[in-house]
């Protein structure tokens, strides 16, 4: 009996975590990490070691905020349409089974569902009054940027209301960070 170590899952996990792989790259490669201040910097003062609280807003300039919100939302899509197409590629194979192609097109349904959440939370939270908002939902779990220089608890509040009111997603799961 020959045992076959090379099947058709493998094959396709091996795809994915490829393309997972490329999205991380892609997005450490276009994110300008060396622009970006720290909590604890001071203007015109970078430090080697800089103590980091979590939940502690960021200074980022005018400039650099508007850069970050389309960076991040360029680097989402781009990702999200690097995941669609490998999946597309699963789905147009007709040597894979029937069990693996549903499995497949189940994936593009809950990417499609996503995108829509994220722009539906993003939509809802600028109505609330904040100057911009990315979101980003991965299956059970959700993560919102937000420009706004403090979070209130009533804001933090109306946006887990939000997030929570568009997807399935539980309040705990939910992480919110604000930066000016």
């Amino acid at each position: 009996m020959k045992v076959k170590w090379l099947g058709k899952k493998q094959v396709i996990l091996g795809g994915l975590v490829v393309a997972l792989g490329l999205a991380v790259y892609l997005n450490y490669m276009f994110t300008p990490s060396d622009s970006l201040p720290t909590a604890g910097d001071k203007e015109g003062e970078t430090t080697a070691t800089t103590e980091k609280n979590l939940g502690e807003s960021l200074y980022v300039d005018a400039e650099l905020q508007n850069d970050y919100f389309a960076a991040a939302r360029v680097s989402r899509e781009s990702a999200r349409d690097e995941a669609i197409e490998l999946v597309e590629e699963l789905l147009s194979d007709v040597r894979l089974s029937e069990e693996i192609q549903q499995q497949a097109a189940e994936k593009t349904a809950a990417i499609a569902d996503a995108v829509v959440d994220e722009i539906a939370i993003e939509q809802l939270v600028l109505a609330k009054g904040f100057d911009d908002c990315v979101a980003y939902i991965d299956g059970d779990r959700c993560q919102l940027v937000v420009k706004a220089e403090d979070l209130t608890q009533q804001q933090t509040l109306q946006i887990l209301e939000i997030v929570t009111s568009q997807t399935a997603v539980l309040p705990q799961n939910i992480n919110i960070v604000a930066i000016k």
